[in-house]
């Protein structure tokens, strides 16, 4: 009987665990600057805003239960230069049982987490783009990276 017991109570630990709201991000973002981004031709300076595709990342939020959830957003720098900042919105509700809101408009990115977005209920295909602001002919030429980090919370 005490065998059945602890079976039991190691079944609903796992369902408890089961049930844990989680994120998931696929896509990103990868732009080229060239001489053909100069702003007007030789000797001028670069265009400084340049945007991503309208779903360069897709979010998918589960495990949600019945609690309201809280989406924030972190980048870490791999290579990355001080001129730079990157933003981030929403611009798309997603599928799914609930709601989606705030995130709408675009955030900077910060190495420390920012709130980004709230919902309920379990949401599929939550679109985001990316906007980088801050690129000039005196930022050295090179290869740049940041990873962007999602994290859900109720």
């Amino acid at each position: 009987m005490k065998k059945i017991a602890l079976l039991t109570m190691v079944m609903l630990l796992a369902c408890v665990q089961a049930q844990a709201v989680d994120i998931s991000a696929t896509g990103g973002w990868t732009e080229t600057i060239d001489a053909s981004d100069l702003a007007g031709g030789a000797g001028t300076n670069l265009i400084d805003n340049y945007e991503s595709a309208a779903a360069a990342t897709i979010l998918e939020v589960y495990g949600t239960g019945v609690n309201d959830w809280y989406v924030d957003v972190t980048r870490s720098d791999i290579t990355w230069h001080g001129d730079f900042t990157l933003y981030v919105k929403r611009i798309s509700d997603g599928t799914g049982s609930g709601w989606v809101a705030n995130g709408i408009a675009y955030i900077a990115i910060e190495t420390v987490d920012s709130d980004f977005f709230n919902g309920n209920g379990d949401r599929s295909n939550i679109n985001v783009q990316y906007r980088l602001t801050g690129m000039s002919v005196s930022v050295p030429p090179g290869m740049y990276s940041t990873t962007v980090t999602y994290t859900v919370t109720e």
